[in-house]
Formats: C-alpha cells, sequence, structure tokens
C-alpha cells in the first residue's frame, strides 16, 4: 500500500509537470501540444480509466483481463499508468 500510495504521487507530479509544460509551449506559439497525459482534469482521467477497463479488460477476449484480477496494488497501479495514455 505504501508504494502504491507513492506512486500516486509520482504519477500526479508527473501530471503537474506535463501540464505545467503544455502550457508553457502554448505561451510560446505551439499551436498543436501534445502532452504525455491524454487526460487535461480529472474527469477526462476517471472516463479513459473506464474506457480502458472496458476495452482492455472486460470485453470478449479482453487482452488486459488477467493482470487486473483480482484486484490487487500492483493491478490497480497497472491500470492507472494505462489510463494516463489512453485515449
Amino acid at each position: 500500500m505504501r508504494d502504491f500510495a507513492a506512486y500516486l504521487r509520482l504519477m500526479a507530479e508527473d501530471f503537474d509537470v506535463d501540464r505545467a509544460e503544455c502550457e508553457r509551449r502554448v505561451r510560446e506559439g505551439e499551436r498543436f501540444v501534445e502532452g504525455r497525459w491524454s487526460s487535461v482534469d480529472v474527469g477526462d482521467f476517471l472516463r479513459a480509466w473506464a474506457d480502458w477497463l472496458q476495452d482492455g479488460c472486460m470485453r470478449e477476449g479482453a487482452p488486459f483481463a488477467r493482470d487486473v484480477d483480482p484486484l490487487t496494488w500492483q493491478s490497480l497501479a497497472l491500470q492507472i499508468h494505462a489510463a494516463h495514455l489512453y485515449e
């Protein structure tokens, strides 16, 4: 659980750094800026997480179903990592 909490902090820091970098690039005049995170707020992130679970874990023949069931701290970390990239 401690490792998972530390992981969440690292992901939050990475999100903040990514958003700041994107904002800086926009201020400098770049028109199309893509960050490392596909989500720009918590609502987008939660929707991406739900979509990833639906597409990658719950549908017939889903490739990641065995990686997330049973639920563990490690499988939660995998879900969060996947969701931060998923569009």
